[in-house]
């Protein structure tokens, strides 16, 4: 009897634990949907109520012909210097209705500081304009401002040519950014972000562009004369807000964001760089290890962003193959396992900085035609407009009708230092035709054929 006594007390004990232990982790369980539950309900959200790209009038208009006699009639290059210019201009994928500003058309071109706050002024008045005409919006209801603008930092600021401008609030957090490069996009819109973070019920002003005027090199140097043929005229104006009230106009929901700075390389930071040739004569240089340095950056920003945005199956065979390579010496030949990001991401806005640098992205992430669509039609359309590219390939994707409620969009960008920035938006609301989106007057025209021809 002491022996069944003894047994029968041991097995209420274990009951006794069993029903702890499950009680350990019904709560366990519980207090991390309630995080979750909370963090989803008191986040303070970014949107995107609505953005604007800037199209030039046709009488800035730079067919590839015209741009070729230009270089010709200019008289401060030599023969191999013009045929060098020709080869990758027509060789570039860029067509024949993208812009130049007034400057750049004249003879010989006028890189003159009063020349480059027109160019600045024509397209940040017009796209700043167009968008509060479009939502009726009171500039003092906007609470910060952030201009970028690289080669472009004159006193006052660009941001603060806007507060003049448009009569901002005197309390308006603005902001200036230069030197950052065509990735300075992104980077405007990660500052707004923290600064919604910040700041409660507040209406964000993001302005993206670059200035051709300043940036027309005069020297003999190719790596130099590269800019000359790719960047082109264009700007974007972004509208951000943390009101909750806004969720019923905004086109997008800010999901994630990742930056990514190689600065630390050599290799990265002389890559793309602002100097004086041996004559005297200032400009960027673009190097041709831009493709493979861009996807270094690109390996490191995506670890990050896939972690946060992948599906846990694509997870698993990732670290599955880091793994295995460890294990397996021989499984280093084949490289590493590059996720499938088209099962995170409907759409994808890359970059349009060249033809090198589209392809050099399609074929790393194994990506579709259909999937740089919007970022090769966006160079062939418009150039190379730097820190706004991203956001003309967007409107296309809009023109097109392709970008539907819960679908999500990835904007990816490169630039000087050398950096890589991603930014992931949700598209929360049923996108409708927009009259008033830079590419709606011929959208029904593409995507062209652009021959596929290897760069200089």
């Amino acid at each position: 009897m002491a022996r069944e006594s003894f047994m029968l007390e041991q097995t209420r004990i274990v009951e006794i634990l069993i029903l702890l232990a499950d009680f350990k982790v019904l709560a366990a369980v519980t207090l991390m949907v309630a995080i979750s539950l909370y963090l989803s309900f008191n986040s303070k959200r970014v949107y995107l109520v609505d953005f604007m790209c800037y199209k030039a009038p046709n009488t800035l208009r730079v067919p590839l012909s015209s741009l070729i006699e230009h270089v010709e009639r200019w008289g401060k290059f030599d023969s191999k210097t013009i045929e060098f210019q020709t080869k990758i201009s027509e060789r570039s994928g860029i067509g024949n209705e993208t812009y130049l500003p007034t400057g750049a058309h004249q003879f010989p071109c006028d890189p003159s500081l009063s020349s480059t706050i027109d160019e600045v002024e024509m397209v940040l008045f017009t796209v700043v304009q167009d968008l509060f005409t479009k939502h009726g919006i009171d500039p003092k209801s906007v609470d910060i401002i952030i201009t970028n603008c690289s080669l472009v930092c004159p006193t006052p600021s660009l941001a603060t040519m806007m507060i003049n401008k448009f009569g901002f609030r005197s309390n308006i957090r603005s902001f200036n950014l230069s030197g950052m490069g065509c990735s300075a996009g992104i980077l405007s819109i990660s500052l707004a972000r923290d600064l919604l973070r910040v700041h409660r019920n507040s209406l964000a002003l993001v302005l993206s562009m670059e200035s051709v005027s300043s940036n027309m090199y005069h020297g003999q140097v190719k790596s130099m004369l590269l800019a000359n043929c790719l960047f082109r005229m264009g700007g974007a104006a972004i509208l951000l807000s943390n009101r909750k009230s806004d969720r019923q106009i905004a086109k997008y929901e800010l999901q994630h964001l990742v930056r990514t700075h190689l600065g630390s390389k050599d290799s990265s930071y002389k890559c793309v760089v602002q100097e004086a040739d041996d004559e005297g004569y200032t400009g960027v240089s673009l190097s041709r290890s831009i493709p493979q340095v861009a996807g270094e950056a690109l390996k490191t920003n995506m670890t990050t962003l896939a972690a946060l945005a992948l599906p846990y199956s694509e997870l698993i065979q990732y670290g599955l193959s880091v793994m295995w390579k460890k294990v397996w010496p021989p499984a280093k030949k084949r490289g590493s396992y590059i996720p499938d990001f088209k099962k995170a991401f409907d759409h994808f806005c890359i970059h349009a900085g060249g033809r090198a640098v589209i392809g050099a992205i399609k074929e790393f992430l194994k990506l579709k035609d259909r999937d740089v669509e919007a970022s090769k039609m966006t160079l062939y359309r418009f150039g190379n407009t730097s820190s706004s590219s991203t956001w003309y390939s967007l409107s296309y994707l809009e023109a097109k009708g392709r970008v539907r409620q819960g679908d999500r969009v990835w904007q990816l960008a490169f630039g000087s230092g050398f950096k890589c920035n991603s930014a992931v938006w949700k598209c929360i609301s049923k996108m409708k035709p927009d009259n008033l989106n830079v590419w709606s007057d011929r959208i029904d025209q593409y995507p062209v054929e652009v021959p596929e021809v290897m760069d200089h």
